[in-house]
């Protein structure tokens, strides 16, 4: 006699919740009756040969797949990150029939349920916004910070590095600078992110099905440390400083993406004397004043890599994420 199984479906459930593991369970009951030598282990194996004429395809660590007489299809809900998997089995025998073992699997996922491609659910995103100055020695004030330009992705330097002075009202005390509040923004923006995972033919997958890496040499070659090249959650070109990517464990091949990113009212760039040749800071006397201002003020930028997060919102936000920063914070 070949195995059967029996799935109770009074053993199903699901828990949906924002920030949380989407759960789910079942039970079902296996019938070994004409096998002869089965144990708890032989159960298992038998869950995980994905077996045809079975039809019930579960182990921990895969998605629970059902036979339909003529492909393996997913027995869970699928949701905005990919199938859920099985986190936990255990195989236990009946007390009164050595034949019979009643399974019970625990599945879980991220992210809003998904039916028909539609979402069903809350986007998965916490935004923080803390406004802060920071303070930078000044030789002007009431100054106009130049408009970041982009060539070919990259910030090109003549806004900036042109030798004109900057303009703005002297604040310096004899060529000594001042120390002025500059309004910052700093916002962390959290979400939900999925490694790559095995399917069952030992494959890496990302949550969309297809072969995925999280690219981590890329977040920090390309990402961290630039500004953005594109206006961005209403801030404008180069504005906004990526400081940084943080990927901690929450559960399981997930983790928490928080994104870390400050603006700055005078793009991230100071303020620098003119200095001569002869290694001294040309002065112009102010009679008003009675002092001696620094004659020219430069701006020196430091922050010369760009960055831009398409439409799309990859790699770090997917399309409903970017449709809730693009018009909650536009």
């Amino acid at each position: 006699m070949s195995w059967t199984y029996t799935l109770l479906r009074g053993g199903d459930d699901l828990d949906a919740k924002p920030f949380e593991p989407v759960t789910s369970g079942a039970v079902a009951l296996v019938d070994s009756t004409g096998e002869s030598g089965v144990t708890a282990e032989t159960v298992l194996q038998k869950l995980a040969s994905r077996d045809t004429t079975f039809g019930l395809a579960v182990q921990e660590g895969s998605t629970v797949e059902r036979y339909n007489g003529s492909a393996w299809v997913d027995d869970n809900p699928t949701l905005s990150f990919g199938p859920m998997l099985v986190r936990e089995i255990a195989v236990v025998e009946h007390p009164d029939n050595q034949d019979l073992w009643r399974v019970e699997f625990q599945v879980s996922g991220f992210g809003p349920v998904m039916s028909s491609g539609n979402t069903i659910g809350s986007v998965q995103i916490s935004v923080g916004v803390v406004t802060r100055p920071r303070m930078a020695p000044a030789y002007r004030c009431d100054v106009a910070t130049p408009a970041d330009v982009v060539s070919s992705g990259a910030f090109t330097e003549a806004p900036w590095i042109n030798g004109n002075d900057i303009g703005g009202k002297s604040v310096d005390i004899n060529t000594s600078p001042v120390s002025i509040p500059i309004d910052q923004t700093v916002i962390t923006i959290q979400t939900v992110k999925r490694n790559p995972f095995q399917d069952w033919t030992a494959a890496w997958v990302g949550p969309d099905g297809n072969a995925s890496t999280i690219g981590l040499k890329a977040i920090a070659d390309d990402w961290v440390g630039g500004r953005n090249s594109a206006a961005f959650m209403g801030f404008p070109i180069g504005s906004l400083l990526m400081e940084s990517v943080e990927l901690q464990p929450l559960h399981h091949e997930y983790k928490t993406q928080t994104m870390t990113l400050i603006y700055d009212q005078w793009h991230h760039a100071n303020q620098m004397p003119l200095v001569n040749p002869q290694f001294n800071i040309p002065t112009t006397p102010n009679a008003t004043t009675a002092m001696s201002h620094t004659t020219t003020v430069l701006w020196n930028q430091t922050f010369w890599d760009a960055w831009e997060i398409p439409a799309s919102g990859a790699p770090f936000f997917g399309t409903a994420e970017m449709d809730y920063l693009t018009t909650v914070f536009a």
